[in-house]
């Protein structure tokens, strides 16, 4: 990502940080997740022997979430949960879905009067989409929709 410039599109500056995005000041916070919502911050899954089976029973009793769906949760900063992994397809993830969810992101940052919003560049590390493609589809979600309150997207390292 270090190759990577702030750009501007439409009327957002989008401005790449090495900043833990716990550190920044937002008004909300996207996160990636997968169509089961197993996905969690750590890559390690602790006592994955006496969790498995609990796991697998939780997934098949829940409804799964569509790609590019985003859930919303009122933490503060606000928690924008994008769904664009699914474990069970091949590739996990795909530009169209990351598309959708920028556009779902978006609505909601209308929604809830977002100014400044900070999120990995999604669908590049599980996903491993190049970056370049995914923020050339961040530029054009924002140029094609124009937002009233989001100033500023703040991309950070994962």
């Amino acid at each position: 990502m270090n190759s990577l410039l702030d750009r501007i599109a439409g009327n957002t500056i989008i401005k790449f940080t090495n900043v833990d995005p716990a550190l920044l000041n937002v008004d909300a916070v996207v996160e990636e997740q997968d169509t089961n919502l197993i996905l969690d911050n750590s890559p390690v899954i602790i006592n994955t022997i006496d969790s498995f089976p609990a796991l697998v029973r939780k997934m098949e009793q829940q409804v799964l979430e569509i790609p590019g769906n985003v859930i919303v949760k009122n933490f503060s900063p606000k928690r924008f949960y994008a769904i664009i992994y699914d474990v069970e397809e091949t590739p996990i993830c795909r530009e169209t879905w990351v598309k959708k969810a920028f556009k779902n992101i978006f609505i909601y940052c209308e929604t809830y009067k977002i100014k400044v919003l900070a999120m990995p560049l999604l669908g590049t590390s599980y996903g491993k989409l190049e970056e370049e493609i995914i923020v050339s589809i961040l530029q054009n979600v924002l140029h094609i929709n124009r937002h009233k309150y989001l100033k500023k997207i703040l991309i950070y390292n994962k």
